[in-house]
């Protein structure tokens, strides 16, 4: 507990960060039961989206996944207080009173999986919270205020007492390892995710020449941070979730990120003439972003592309023809 509480002291007196938004840390661990090619144990830690930690079983030692930092001391008592959560973490993992959620599982493979964080929003620390699965299944969830466990597994329900001593637990040690680590890689990597780019937002139409169904996707990429939000709406009322195809946040290769919503017109619906908008909102932007888009409105993205082939198809094949007739007028 002595090596705790100097951990603590030291991490107080050297990690400062401005006020920066919305910011968080997160540990993602998998105990691995029976026999695979991975470690037993690993666990990752993201900044944002941003990869900074890792561990496993195998290697036995945390590896840095961001730039070195040119103040060496401060980053070892950052990994100091990122060893002593991976230690609690491994050893919760490892406890053999989780064997009884998976019965014999001397064939096969199981998964035990651990999500734990901490948020920090303008400078103002979230309480530690932590998410727990089997094999994919929700297990326990606890966030400092509330606690829940699956009433398949009646074992993980705490007494008072058992919550009250975990809570202290996370309150004393976790909390302001969580949020000291956070403030620390929030001010080495704030090049990274401290960046602002805003969306390029675009309608891409294609309609289907055999039934008249007209494909609408809204396409929003470039953007940075990650959360954005991308709705369509038909004569500016927002279309339900159940017409919608509703694509994931993809990374791009320069970091940003893409998404997109699709809607199907029927060609019933296309003779309608409603007015299509695809909305944006991201932190980048002041105001909501509208492209507004009406059925017969623009040529369609496969109408040019068509055109444009053929286009070229002549070109490759008139050219030297004409050249060949003049050759021949000219009787050579």
């Amino acid at each position: 507990m002595e090596r705790i509480t100097a951990l603590l002291f030291l991490l107080q007196a050297t990690v400062t960060v401005v006020n920066t938004g919305s910011h968080s840390i997160w540990t993602f661990s998998t105990f691995i039961y029976g026999q695979t090619q991975f470690p037993e144990f690993s666990i990752l830690a993201f900044l944002d989206d941003l990869q900074v930690l890792y561990y496993d079983s195998n290697i036995k030692k945390i590896i840095s996944r961001s730039q070195p930092s040119s103040t060496k001391g401060v980053e070892d008592i950052i990994l100091l207080g990122a060893n002593i959560v991976v230690e609690g973490i491994y050893g919760d993992m490892k406890n053999p009173i989780h064997d009884r959620f998976f019965g014999n599982h001397t064939e096969g493979v199981r998964v035990h999986q651990h999500l734990a964080g901490c948020v920090l929003d303008n400078d103002k620390p979230s309480p530690v919270m932590l998410w727990e699965a089997y094999d994919g299944i929700d297990a326990k969830r606890f966030d400092m205020h509330n606690y829940t466990a699956n009433p398949l597994w009646p074992q993980l329900m705490w007494t008072t007492k058992e919550a009250e001593l975990y809570l202290m637990e996370l309150m004393d040690i976790y909390q302001p390892i969580c949020i000291q680590i956070l403030k620390y890689y929030l001010e080495k990597e704030k090049n990274i995710v401290l960046r602002k780019e805003r969306p390029r937002v675009r309608l891409i139409q294609k309609t289907c020449r055999e039934t008249g169904v007209v494909k609408v996707s809204c396409l929003a990429t470039g953007f940075y941070p990650r959360h954005i939000n991308l709705t369509m709406l038909r004569d500016d009322r927002p279309i339900p979730v159940e017409e919608l195809i509703f694509g994931e946040v993809l990374p791009n290769r320069d970091g940003t990120y893409q998404t997109r919503r699709t809607l199907i017109i029927s060609s019933e619906k296309a003779r309608e003439k409603h007015r299509y908008t695809c909305s944006v909102t991201h932190l980048t932007l002041d105001n909501k972003l509208d492209i507004n888009w009406e059925p017969g409105e623009g040529a369609d993205v496969a109408v040019i592309s068509s055109v444009v082939v053929v286009l070229v198809l002549l070109l490759i094949f008139a050219i030297p023809a004409f050249i060949i007739y003049k050759k021949r007028r000219r009787g050579i």
